[in-house]
């Protein structure tokens, strides 16, 4: 999820400062993504910039400036929220340049590899099992089924890794042959 698009939906539900956007997008994504304060006014900055968000009113007693949504910014996140997500570009993921490049080094750690990314995904899979679990013991059903997407695609690397795994080992009883 971009912080830009979720920072906007927050505001579309009334003002907030800083510190409560970091707060509520935390708390909507379940613990899931820890947002740095620091991303959190840097975007600001160009929402402010790009005119999608504006200050309301002056400081308060600690000094934040609670920020509200621009009509121009509520037509950018109606727009994005109504358009399907495209895939990020996955090809771009350190396991495949590790892969690729430990494969053209032949250096024999292509297996040592995908066995340490095999044991992170197992990993993964637990925690975020964990995290489903929670969130449908809190009605989070939204969060949950998130989550779920998550598990998914953690399998799916985890298939893809035992693909890998099953290809290397062919070839090596190939070259033994």
């Amino acid at each position: 999820m971009s912080l830009k698009f979720g920072i906007l939906g927050l505001l579309s539900q009334g003002p907030l400062h800083g510190y409560e956007i970091k707060h509520r997008f935390e708390e909507l994504l379940g613990g899931t993504w820890e947002v740095n304060i620091g991303q959190v006014y840097t975007t600001f900055q160009r929402l402010e910039r790009d005119h999608l968000i504006q200050p309301q009113g002056g400081r308060g007693d600690r000094g934040k400036l609670s920020y509200v949504i621009t009509n121009e910014g509520r037509r950018a996140f109606d727009l994005w929220l109504g358009q399907p997500a495209e895939h990020p570009q996955q090809l771009r993921e350190d396991i495949y340049v590790k892969l690729l490049l430990a494969g053209r080094l032949a250096n024999g750690r292509l297996g040592d590899i995908l066995n340490g990314q095999r044991r992170v995904c197992l990993q993964q899979l637990h925690d975020l099992g964990e995290l489903e679990a929670r969130a449908r013991r809190e009605g989070r059903t939204d969060l949950a089924l998130m989550l779920t997407g998550a598990i998914l695609h953690t399998e799916a690397d985890l298939k893809w890794i035992d693909a890998c795994a099953e290809q290397l080992e062919f070839e090596d009883g190939q070259r033994r042959s």
